[in-house]
């Protein structure tokens, strides 16, 4: 039987909205619950009409749906090297119980045949954390997937380092560009981008150098605690990474940029560690939201320091239970068409875009001062 139900129902205007809200306050001005965190403004509800003109679609179904769910993300283990029998044999365990990637933190070049025996890489990511010695390291790790007979276009993953940036021979192997955590999201974003542009100029000359760069970088994410700004911080940068390509001269497809998104350490003087548990995962599930490609949560170490692996298993359950019981890899963009968060992804785009722009015309980031870079988001 045909069902006609909302047809009993009239389409919510703006107005109407607004007029209720206007009489619930009783007096007060409606402008007074507009609100202004991390450089963004927002308004108490939104419709329709703030959508932007035109909702990009900002994610690709996953090539292998029916194993890895519509929406797949890889799941970081961190893991400190302090010994390369001890770390692989956590790293197998975490692969056997739901990680899919694996950070190694190291002090120097690790002897990779102790390190990743019985490591299918071309199962899992990898990711190298290292202060110094970066190109060796990375040379080193070419050389044994060379000597392995891997498939080179089957390593996945990137490495981390205060270095300067460099290219892998590894086509599917980037490099780690982490934000530094801001305030003002909107520029957090822009020096993110701008410290993209100086890598690249710093190392391209033609058209084609720079679109390997843009192929090989990882860009990061600092998660924050602001949980919808969160999910339109990771939208507007895979927004923002795609128009800066075009700048350059090509279109850069969306699912080529990869964003990782990392959560933040403990350190609030509270004894609750299950308070820090509930905010890793919000955190977490805003950047899966978002659309990240993979989070890393850092072990509870600080909180289990009595049992570590309990720590490490921990950190590796929450991607686990954000799939197997929260469902977000059956959805392949959960916040899209949002209202809201449509609104709040555009404002990002603009502002940064703006405050970038700002950063070039006065010769780039190098040129800059911390009091000129804190200058540009007011």
């Amino acid at each position: 039987m045909e069902q006609r139900l909302f047809d009993d129902f009239k389409k919510p205007e703006p107005k109407a909205w607004q007029n209720q809200i206007i009489k619930e306050l009783k007096g007060k001005s409606i402008e007074e619950l507009n609100w202004k965190i991390a450089g963004v403004e927002g308004k108490p509800f939104y419709t329709e009409e703030d959508l932007p003109d035109s909702l990009p679609q900002l994610q690709s179904p996953n090539q292998q749906a029916e194993a890895l769910g519509i929406r797949n993300w890889v799941n970081y283990q961190v893991i400190k090297v302090d010994s390369e029998k001890e770390a692989n044999e956590k790293a197998l365990l975490a692969l056997n119980n739901g990680a899919t990637g694996i950070l190694f933190q190291l002090i120097a070049v690790p002897n990779f045949d102790m390190l990743l025996k019985d490591v299918l890489l071309n199962y899992c990511q990898i990711g190298f954390e290292i202060e110094n010695g970066a190109e060796s390291l990375m040379n080193a790790f070419e050389a044994y997937v060379k000597a392995k007979g891997i498939n080179e276009n089957e390593v996945r993953g990137f490495i981390c380092s205060n270095e300067s940036p460099f290219l892998s021979k590894l086509p599917n192997f980037r490099f780690f560009l982490s934000e530094e955590k801001n305030e003002n999201a909107s520029l957090g974003l822009a020096l993110l981008l701008a410290k993209t542009i100086d890598v690249i100029d710093t190392n391209t000359t033609t058209i084609e150098e720079v679109q390997a760069w843009f192929k090989q970088l990882q860009f990061n994410l600092n998660v924050g605690e602001s949980y919808f700004l969160e999910i339109a911080r990771h939208r507007a940068l895979r927004i923002l990474v795609a128009q800066l390509a075009n700048s350059y001269g090509f279109e850069l497809a969306l699912n080529v940029i990869q964003i990782s998104s990392s959560s933040g350490q403990w350190n609030e003087p509270t004894k609750d560690e299950y308070n820090y548990l509930l905010r890793a995962t919000t955190e977490a599930m805003t950047a899966i939201i978002g659309g990240t490609d993979a989070v890393i949560i850092q072990p509870f170490h600080q909180l289990f320091p009595k049992n570590t692996a309990q720590g490490e298993r921990i950190a590796r359950n929450i991607s686990t239970i954000l799939k197997d019981e929260s469902y977000l890899d059956k959805t392949l963009d959960p916040s899209a068409g949002s209202y809201y968060i449509e609104s709040l992804t555009a404002q990002l785009v603009e502002k940064s875009w703006g405050i970038l722009q700002q950063i070039e015309e006065k010769g780039g980031l190098k040129n800059l001062s911390e009091n000129d870079i804190n200058a540009l988001a007011l």
